[in-house]
């Protein structure tokens, strides 16, 4: 994925994919010790507890968060959603852009996405209004309009765009009911080919479509690079709390490394608590493609 970029960006970035309730000290305790540059997480970390919520603020490296469908809340007044929005303040991420550190764009799309095309729920439109999908597209747009151009771009999502594949087994394809089809955001991949006209996305990451399908149907493919070179990483590996033979916790983490701004490795991993690699599966290396 060569470029010609001025600001050589080197960076670990550690993912955390839809936690479903899965998070705690154990959690902060791997990321002090495998030190991570960044972390994202990319929603689903509860039904909208705030104590859970709470706890992302104890990760002392930088942090950012787009919330998912999950964390919505149950209440149609968006309180809910609103206390989580809160509570991570600078952490939040939706439609917006952030650049870290002056070495990584961040372009957040929209939140609480439940994927299938294009839905705002009672609860994200309490908070932002009756946003319609091509308003949707317009944001995501704007926001990436502030990006540093010679700098990398991840754009973060809770569920993945649409037109990458319409299998069950597809990255963003449905697989609790038949027939399969794709089940991404159409405002977001109309999003990603507008600004890859104008400069390149090098990574997507979401979650939503866990990888492990219904109905013992196997597993999810996780990645994808499109024509453009943009790569797609799934990080809904659920659950994401596991036990080894010796009946000791493993906790899955996907880890991208951008090396001299290109990225030189993206995979699953499952750590111990003691910061260790038990498991990896590695989706991407440098010279792969």
């Amino acid at each position: 994925m060569p470029l010609n970029r001025k600001i050589l960006t080197n960076l670990k970035i550690a993912i955390v994919g839809d936690c479903h309730g899965q998070w705690s000290e154990a959690d902060i305790g791997i990321l002090a010790l495998i030190k991570p540059d960044i972390v994202l997480l990319i929603g689903d970390i509860s039904d909208g507890s705030i104590k859970i919520i709470k706890k992302i603020n104890l990760i002392k490296i930088p942090t950012y968060v787009i919330l998912g469908n999950h964390d919505r809340g149950k209440d149609s007044t968006g309180e809910t959603l609103l206390k989580q929005i809160r509570i991570l303040q600078e952490k939040y991420c939706a439609w917006d852009l952030k650049i870290f550190n002056n070495q990584l764009n961040i372009l957040s799309a929209r939140p609480c996405s439940s994927g299938g095309g294009y839905y705002l729920s009672n609860e994200v439109k309490a908070v932002y209004g009756p946003i319609s999908e091509q308003e949707s597209v317009n944001k995501i747009i704007k926001s990436s309009e502030k990006n540093i151009r010679e700098l990398p771009l991840i754009l973060m999502s809770h569920a993945g765009p649409s037109g990458l594949g319409s299998d069950s087994t597809s990255i963003c394809g449905k697989d609790w009911k038949e027939p399969p089809c794709d089940w991404g955001d159409r405002d977001l991949a109309v999003a990603i080919s507008e600004i890859q006209k104008k400069r390149k996305i090098d990574l997507v990451i979401f979650g939503h479509m866990h990888n492990r399908l219904k109905r013992n149907k196997g597993l999810r493919n996780m990645f994808k690079i499109d024509k453009e070179g943009t790569a797609y990483l799934n990080s809904a590996i659920v659950p994401r709390y596991k036990k080894n033979i010796e009946g000791e916790l493993l906790v899955n983490f996907s880890w991208v490394e951008l090396v001299d701004s290109e990225i030189s490795h993206i995979s699953h991993r499952w750590y111990s608590e003691s910061g260790e690699i038990s498991e990896e599966e590695i989706l991407f290396r440098n010279g792969d493609f």
